[in-house]
């Protein structure tokens, strides 16, 4: 069975996808990424683990399928957790651009790919003429935080607009 194990802040970071999220909600960043993960895990015969750094900022998903989800907690590292959950490295794939962490984890065994790949391998662009994928996508809806978000948008500009 393939695994990954993912440096999960290190993958935010580095895909546009979840870049522009993080930029206005944090939280929905990481739901997000953990929810195409999952879709992915769904879908495949694949375990991944997404590694973040210090607390969730919210209360995790159940645990099941093929997707665990950790954070480091205070005073942890989570690169010393992404190479201890990187073990046997004969099966697994470590997910970053951080060349201590591929130096780290690749001396070891383990095959490295980048978050970008990563990303489209878990949640390939959507392409016009719909597909699959965009069908997929659509079915999913807003998120919780989404709605909130756009509704805090929508009150404001109602605001605006009766005070003119």
């Amino acid at each position: 069975m393939i695994r990954y194990v993912v440096d999960g802040h290190n993958t935010i970071h580095s895909v546009s996808r979840y870049l522009e999220l993080l930029d206005r909600d944090y939280p929905a960043c990481l739901r997000t990424l953990i929810a195409d993960s999952a879709d992915y895990c769904d879908s495949r015969s694949v375990k991944i683990v997404l590694v973040f750094d210090g607390n969730p900022p919210f209360d995790l998903p159940e645990g099941g399928g093929g997707l665990s989800v950790l954070f480091s907690g205070k005073g942890r590292d989570a690169d010393a957790l992404v190479a201890e959950k990187a073990v046997p490295p004969k099966s697994t794939t470590v997910v970053t651009n951080d060349g201590n962490l591929k130096r780290l984890t690749g001396s070891t065994g383990c095959k490295l790919m980048s978050p970008e790949a990563f990303s489209e391998l878990i949640a390939p662009p959507v392409r016009s003429g719909g597909g699959r994928n965009s069908e997929r996508r659509k079915r999913r809806g807003l998120t919780g935080q989404e709605v909130s978000w756009w509704k805090r948008e929508m009150e404001e500009e109602l605001k605006k607009k009766r005070e003119r």
